[in-house]
């Protein structure tokens, strides 16, 4: 009786028994075997897919997120984050689609495609009526509004060495401050209704972060910001500029450019819904991004 019942009881492993699993485990044949039956799996679920890849990798992600985050100086949620990806994956299919359709040769660029490819798809678009027009303005007061910006006066020294001991207790000190620096061709002596994009494409994310908050009091000269070239610019606050709606008779022209242009997006997304189909999108993850 007690034969049968010890019988019964589960015996444990024997430490030979222990040895030998173990050895197994770090057996390189069965690592191999292990990732051989993984990538048969993978392979069997995508395998028969014979779409274009476009693979949306992490690196890609992190520049394009960095890039808006300078832009628009401040953390990107996930919605802007998701739009952000989305956009690139579109541009990619237009790209493609471009050079599919011979838009391309070896001097072309991405930019070039994306706009041949767009004329391509918005060209069939017919003229809008006034009452299109007046419509299409009342329903998108807020892209008619300008954001808010500034006025500035500007005093810019394209060498270095050549900036003044004392510059700025000079420059609020001076009568005609652009005595005191070089002539800027491109942007002159003073900006005028230069929003928050423009300050970050002209001078940097920490100068726009810095003249952004300046106070309404606050009329004296800041600076130096150095430039991607090396010049080196000085600037002053002196109007703050409200949002602002033109009317509509101000606004006809953009009005119509703006009215094409969302007739054309509605005409893209449809062909990029069919053009989507031809590819297998990859989007890898990202941890760490720039406000996780």
């Amino acid at each position: 009786m007690t034969s049968q019942n010890s019988s019964a009881i589960p015996q444990e492993d024997t430490p030979s028994e222990v040895s030998l699993l173990r050895r197994f485990l770090r057996e390189p044949l069965l690592h191999f075997l292990l990732l051989a039956a993984g990538l048969f799996v993978a392979q069997g679920i995508i395998g028969g897919d014979e779409r274009e890849v476009i693979l949306v990798d992490t690196e890609a992600q992190r520049y394009l997120f960095s890039q808006e985050e300078d832009l628009r100086l401040r953390p990107l949620t996930e919605g802007d984050k998701q739009r952000i990806v989305e956009n690139f994956i579109e541009e990619e299919i237009l790209v493609r689609e471009a050079k599919a359709r011979g838009f391309t040769d070896s001097s072309r660029v991405r930019a070039l495609l994306l706009q041949n490819m767009r004329f391509f798809i918005g060209s069939d678009i017919p003229e809008p009526s006034e009452n299109d027009l007046r419509a299409h303005f009342e329903a998108n007061l807020d892209a008619f509004t300008s954001p808010p910006s500034l006025d500035l006066n500007h005093v810019m020294f394209s060498d270095p060495d050549t900036v003044p001991e004392g510059i700025l207790d000079a420059l609020n000190q001076a009568e005609d401050p652009s005595t005191l620096g070089d002539f800027d061709t491109r942007l002159g002596y003073r900006l005028r209704f230069i929003d928050q994009r423009r300050l970050v494409g002209l001078f940097g994310t920490e100068p726009a972060k810095d003249l952004l908050s300046v106070s309404e009091d606050d009329q004296d000269w800041r600076g130096p910001y150095v430039s991607p070239t090396g010049s080196v610019h000085f600037l002053r606050v002196i109007n703050r500029n409200p949002p602002r709606t033109p009317t509509y008779e101000l606004a006809q022209d953009w009005i119509s450019t703006h009215w094409l242009s969302a007739k054309s997006n509605e005409l893209l997304d449809a062909a990029l819904d069919d053009m989507r189909q031809n590819y297998l999108v990859v989007v890898e993850p990202v941890e760490g991004a720039p406000n996780d």
